[in-house]
Parts: structure tokens; C-alpha cells; sequence
């Protein structure tokens, strides 16, 4: 598998930070359509979802209508065998990440997983570093500590808060963890001459295919046919137009300024998602938010501070 980073991954010296490239209108669309795609996931489990066969349709829906808008996965000068090792790992690490998401919403709630969405920019730098893409500094390091000190705390709050769904919060804290490792794969072993949108589409694909037994397994091929029932068929089709824009504008985003700065969607669906979730869902905030909030609060900015500066 190839290991060359996107074209303008990472900058040199001299060039314009990512923000003056057009990446940060792209930032924020991601990280509004990310919030949207929770937040959609909420009202498919509200509605008694099978949520894996939910997760399938909207990823295999979504990565057919890109593949077959964008002239197919060659369109690129890549090599196929290449894209499709890359695309079965992303796909499987995004399908992942989302399924760890999509079935917990429901037990710990839509503003749970927003917040926990604000945790991949600090894991993604994390990884980078210890896979050396990117150099130590000791101010994002305690950013790192303080944000997750506030991630514990809010954890450590749901959970005491509602003892019988100690699990589902364990689980969806693994979430930015796997969203996190997915950042960096996808960057440090994007495919030379590939696109992002024939990337998006293939990952989307594989993902489907990557869920689709497990789907079968734990909720039966009858799921599919529960699909169909309107409400959900229109949730499931405003999902796959949700995740079409998503991924089309995420992969361009990584593709012109890389894995850490991409993964700062996560802080822009939290600040859109959790109070959206608690005003349409009239879900109970957990106990000690204030206190987590600034904490995670206060970590994002030491730990972006260093962005603002030069080295």
C-alpha cells in the first residue's frame, strides 16, 4: 500500500496556512453535516431503527451515488489494487466509528456523542506524533491533558447518572478513538494520483460491505424490509444526501490540510450538535457538564493556540 501523503499534505514552508487555502468554509460545512448525521441517527433510533442495517444503507447508498456520479473509482491515475486495500481499511475503520455511535445514541443521547465528536483533533495529533507526522509541543500536550480530563469528567457524569448505561458510555468512548485513527490512516496512506471524491466513494462502499454481516447477524435480513417503513425510509434517504455532501467535502478537506486540522470537525458538530440535540430531544445534560465543557473548552484552545503561532 502506498504511503504518500495527499499532494499539499503537508504544507512547506512558506505556504499560506490551511485557513487561507478555502479550508475553513470546508471545515464548517463538515462539522455542521457531521452533527446533522448524529443528530438524523437519533431520530432512525427514535423510531425503533435496526441501526447497523440503518448504517449500511446510508454508507452503501451514499458511496454509490458518489461512485457513480465521479466516473467510477479509476477515474484517477491511481493504481485500483492500491485504492481498494486503502478503501477496505478506511471503509472498515468508518464503519466502525460510526456503528459505535449509532448504537449507543439512543441509550446515552444525541448531545453525548456530539461532545464526544470534540476528542479526535486531540487523539489525531496524538497519533500523528507517535507516528511522527507531526512534532512535539508541549502546550498541545496540555491541551491534550485538560480536554480529556474534561472528556472523563463528562463520562464519569453520565455514568453515574444513569448506572444501567455504564456500558453504552463506555462504548461510545471509544468512538473518537476509532474516528481518530481513521484520520491519520487515510492521510499518512493515501493512494498517489487518487481523488477525493473516488476515495470518499470507495471508502463509503467498503464500509457498507464491511457492516452489511454484522447487520444480517445481529438484526436479521427482516431489517431491510423495516427500511421501508416511510418515516424511516425518508430518515435513511436524508441520510445518504447527508453523507454524499459529508464525506465529498471531508475528503477534500484532508486532501488540502491534512489529518489534524480535518479532524477539527469534531469541535464544530459538538458546539452544533449538543444543543440542538437537548433543545429537539429535551435530553438532560449530564451532571458536572459546566465543568467538562470548560475544561474541553480550554484544552481545544491551548491546544489550537499553537496553530495561530509560528514555529
Amino acid at each position: 500500500m502506498s504511503s504518500t501523503p495527499p499532494p499539499a499534505n503537508p504544507p512547506e514552508r512558506g505556504d499560506p496556512p490551511p485557513h487561507l487555502r478555502g479550508a475553513l468554509p470546508l471545515l464548517l460545512l463538515v462539522g455542521a453535516l457531521l452533527a446533522l448525521a448524529v443528530l438524523l441517527s437519533r431520530v432512525a433510533a427514535g423510531q425503533q431503527a435496526p441501526m447497523l442495517t440503518y448504517l449500511t444503507l446510508a454508507m452503501g447508498g451514499s458511496g454509490l451515488v458518489l461512485v457513480l456520479t465521479g466516473g467510477g473509482i479509476r477515474r484517477g491515475g491511481a493504481d485500483p489494487a492500491t485504492v481498494l486495500r486503502y478503501s477496505v481499511v478506511a471503509g472498515a475503520l468508518i464503519a466502525l466509528g460510526s456503528a459505535l455511535g449509532y448504537l449507543t445514541v439512543h441509550r446515552v443521547g444525541a448531545a453525548f456523542i456530539a461532545l464526544a465528536l470534540a476528542f479526535p483533533p486531540l487523539l489525531t495529533w496524538l497519533l500523528s506524533f507517535l507516528l511522527r507526522m507531526e512534532r512535539f509541543d508541549a502546550l498541545r500536550v496540555g491541551g491534550l491533558l485538560v480536554a480529556l480530563a474534561g472528556g472523563a469528567l463528562l463520562a464519569v457524569g453520565k455514568g453515574l447518572a444513569a448506572p444501567a448505561d455504564r456500558g453504552a458510555v463506555l462504548v461510545a468512548c471509544a468512538m473518537p478513538i476509532v474516528l481518530a485513527a481513521g484520520n491519520v490512516f487515510r492521510s499518512r496512506y493515501w493512494p498517489k494520483g487518487a481523488g477525493s471524491r473516488e476515495l470518499a466513494g470507495a471508502m463509503l462502499l467498503c464500509g457498507a460491505l464491511a457492516t452489511l454481516p454484522f447487520a444480517l447477524q445481529v438484526e436479521g435480513a427482516g431489517a431491510i424490509a423495516r427500511m421501508g417503513y416511510t418515516p424511516l425510509l425518508l430518515v435513511t434517504l436524508v441520510a445518504i444526501a447527508t453523507f454524499v455532501a459529508q464525506y465529498t467535502a471531508s475528503f477534500r478537506l484532508q486532501q488540502i490540510a491534512g489529518p489534524v486540522y480535518m479532524s477539527q470537525i469534531g469541535p464544530v458538530a459538538a458546539i452544533v450538535g449538543a444543543p440542538v440535540a437537548v433543545l429537539a430531544f429535551g435530553e438532560a445534560l449530564p451532571r458536572g457538564f459546566a465543568l467538562a465543557a470548560a475544561l474541553i473548552i480550554a484544552g481545544l484552545a491551548m491546544f489550537h493556540y499553537r496553530a495561530t503561532k509560528p514555529c
